[in-house]
């Protein structure tokens, strides 16, 4: 039964897409175990019913990479677009240069147009591995950037803006009242981020704004100015993050996801890294098998009747296939056999080219293995870096014949190799 179910989840057809599924799949709770579909799924499905829903989720590019936490309102927004709606894929390029202070414990660093402009050169490439952006598509999505309204506005829009406001409302929010608690510093213009993410649903008129839990807050101030100034209802619906058995999202900033552009085997060794209790969350936020399946999953692992390791080998799999196709998702599976299991180095590897004589911690600083000095240092200390597999606890000059450098045994994601020139 269990090696049939694993081996059907790896080749089951996509999930028919429903309206039922669009409004209760991988969509959050809040704290009284009520769906956030806001106002009321009811209404929005009425609606859907009625009309050619607007909708859109926006992203802000504070990173080139979409990583596969993306994937969750993408899927929504793909959800949508089968049922026949209109879907507008926002691109932050104003608000990125600000940064989004939401579950944030200090002041993001500001990033410039120019690197807002270079960090979303990809996005649309990364976004069509989940939705559908062809030319051919039977309903196309608009694609948009928030920089063609916001950088429009007068110092005057942004006062009668913030009218509708107050910092009342703005303090009660967790992320400002934890940081004034610890006299952490807000800077005022992290006030304006939520107004200029509210302008956004104005400037496009929507329906319906999709987006991760964590942005409910800055989604339902669009509600207010949707009602404000375009005198419509808009509803607000919040998907499920990818989070830790603690509840701490996994994400860009915490450096524990994979990317969507990572090579194949890179993705399915960090699905491998996640704790089995994450393994029914995985099945139902990022990937397409029937629902049916995820619940029987669920069960059985809670039974005990499911091999936790196989079956997170089948999520892993399944998320490379819908990804990167299916030779590409058995090619992950051999090569993670192959390194985890074997001992074999990674076929494919990252080349970092250095100059004869080098440091030990200057080399894991450019391969990119570490973000800086401190942490090259600390671990070469812990003893964590490996030279040809062999453990060093010495910041040493890179041995001439050394071929490889890794942080880790058995990694595929975390070694290079080093090539002196």
């Amino acid at each position: 039964m269990s090696e049939r179910l694993l081996n059907e989840i790896k080749e089951s057809e996509k999930e028919a897409v429903s309206v039922r599924e669009t409004l209760t799949r991988s969509i959050a709770v809040d704290d009284e175990g009520k769906r956030m579909v806001m106002p009321d799924s009811r209404g929005l499905e009425e609606l859907m019913g009625k009309k050619r829903v607007r909708l859109y989720l926006g992203i802000d590019p504070t990173s080139p990479e979409l990583h596969i936490g993306h994937t969750v309102p993408l899927r929504k927004l793909r959800q949508f677009q089968e049922l026949g709606h209109e879907v507008n894929l926002l691109f932050g390029g104003f608000t990125a240069t600000i940064g989004d202070p939401s579950d944030r414990t200090a002041t993001r660093i500001k990033l410039t147009r120019a690197q807002v402009e270079s960090n979303m050169s990809d996005y649309v490439e990364q976004a069509g591995k989940i939705l559908d952006l062809s030319p051919t598509a039977k309903n196309k999505i608009t694609l948009r950037n928030n920089a063609d309204w916001l950088s429009k506005l007068t110092f005057e829009d942004v006062t009668e803006l913030a009218a509708n406001f107050s910092v009342q409302q703005m303090m009660n929010r967790s992320t400002y009242k934890n940081r004034y608690a610890t006299g952490t510093t807000i800077g005022l213009h992290e006030f304006l981020y939520p107004l200029m993410q509210g302008w956004d649903s104005v400037a496009m008129d929507v329906d319906l704004e999709v987006g991760g839990k964590d942005q409910v807050p800055n989604m339902l101030d669009g509600r207010t100015l949707v009602k404000n100034y375009k005198n419509h209802e808009k509803w607000v619906l919040g998907t499920r993050l990818i989070e830790d058995p603690n509840g701490k999202k996994m994400g860009k900033t915490e450096g524990n996801i994979v990317n969507i552009r990572d090579l194949p085997e890179v993705k399915y060794e960090g699905i491998m890294t996640w704790p089995d209790s994450a393994i029914a969350m995985g099945f139902e936020l990022i990937t397409s098998i029937p629902m049916e399946q995820v619940e029987i999953v669920k069960e059985l692992l809670a039974k005990g009747e499911l091999d936790p390791m196989k079956t997170k080998e089948a999520l892993a799999f399944r998320v490379v296939q819908e990804l990167d196709g299916i030779e590409a998702a058995k090619y992950a599976q051999e090569e993670f056999n192959r390194v985890k299991r074997q001992g074999l180095l990674p076929r494919r590897m990252r080349e970092v080219s250095v100059a004869k004589g080098t440091n030990l911690s200057s080399i894991l600083l450019s391969s990119g293995l570490v973000k800086n000095k401190e942490e090259a240092l600390f671990k070469i200390a812990q003893k964590s870096v490996f030279i040809d597999n062999i453990q060093f606890g010495k910041d040493v000059v890179w041995p001439a014949n050394a071929e490889t450098i890794a942080t880790g045994k058995k990694t595929i994601r975390n070694i290079r190799r080093v090539v002196i020139g």
